[in-house]
């Protein structure tokens, strides 16, 4: 869905199972877009496969769900505690393109997210910690499709909207960096 709605040129040039891994660009920008299928387990063996075969910067969207207050639908979370490079070109970008965005600290795995300041989210961590490993620059762009206290949800046409606002914001850092 993103290489077909985003990269100029886009070619599948990997297929196995839920995974798929295009090739294109944007804006003149040389990517690849990877689909990892549904749920965090194909998140990190792919990574590494990013790693092995040269990638140097990976940024994972994912739809999430919100357990505190302050994050209401539609909030598109920058999470912090990966590279602070991409940071900060995708908030240059949020800003050139006027895309609201909250950055946030990844916190400890198990903690409860009552912190200020901070989201707990096991992908992110782990995807942080591989990242490192791989030598790998890394970001995480959450958006909140549901809120758990106040048992809001988005409609699913919503849900993938705002998965291609982030989407734009992802694509938009990779111009600016």
């Amino acid at each position: 869905m993103l290489a077909a709605h985003h990269l100029e040129y886009s070619e599948l040039i990997y297929e196995q199972s839920d995974v798929l891994i295009y090739q294109g660009s944007y804006n003149d920008t040389p990517l690849a877009v990877i689909s990892a299928g549904f749920g965090s387990g194909g998140v990190l063996p792919i990574l590494e496969m990013a790693g092995n075969l040269g990638a140097k910067k990976v940024v994972y969207i994912s739809a999430c769900a919100s357990t505190i207050a302050r994050y209401g639908l539609r909030t598109v979370i920058l999470v912090s505690g990966g590279s602070d490079g991409l940071l900060g070109c995708a908030q240059a970008a949020a800003v050139k393109y006027d895309i609201p965005v909250i950055t946030e600290t990844i916190l400890p795995p198990g903690s409860d997210n009552a912190e200020e300041g901070g989201i707990s989210d096991a992908v992110t961590g782990e995807l942080y910690e591989t990242a490192r490993t791989e030598n790998i620059e890394a970001l995480c762009v959450l958006t909140v499709s549901e809120n758990k206290i106040t048992g809001e949800k988005m409609e699913e046409h919503e849900v993938r909207s705002r998965f291609h606002a982030a989407a734009r914001l992802v694509f938009e850092t990779a111009v600016v960096m």
